[in-house]
């Protein structure tokens, strides 16, 4: 089994439309060979953020620079299971593929998807 995961931004203003994509899409994937499941999860942006200045001493938070954060644009993650990655390739290039121009419109061009090995316990 393989784990696939895809990250990806939605035009501020456009995650709503993104969600409904995905959630739209699953009753293909429950059909698509090799599929075992997939979550999809929508940034919060800001939220951790606010908690640490909550939490922070200013004096503390004065001794760290501001970051750059990057695009604007609602993160999303998409973590999938599929018994191989000809089966993940064979339903974006099939199925999902029809669909696609539909989500294109509301994302930025920033993105990610790879397939992952999981390493959290040594072998």
């Amino acid at each position: 089994m393989v784990t696939y995961i895809a990250t990806l931004l939605a035009r501020p203003g456009h995650e709503l439309e993104v969600s409904r994509f995905y959630q739209e899409l699953e009753p293909l994937m429950r059909e698509a060979k090799g599929f075992h499941g997939r979550n999809v999860y929508r940034a919060r942006p800001g939220t951790v953020e606010a908690e640490v200045r909550r939490v922070t001493p200013a004096a503390e938070l004065a001794a760290h620079p501001r970051h750059d954060d990057g695009p604007q644009g609602v993160q999303f993650v998409i973590v999938e299971k599929w018994d191989s990655v000809a089966d993940r390739i064979a339903f974006s290039r099939g199925a999902s593929k029809a669909r696609s121009a539909q989500l294109f419109p509301h994302l930025l061009p920033a993105h990610s998807h790879e397939v992952y090995e999981d390493v959290t316990t040594p072998e």
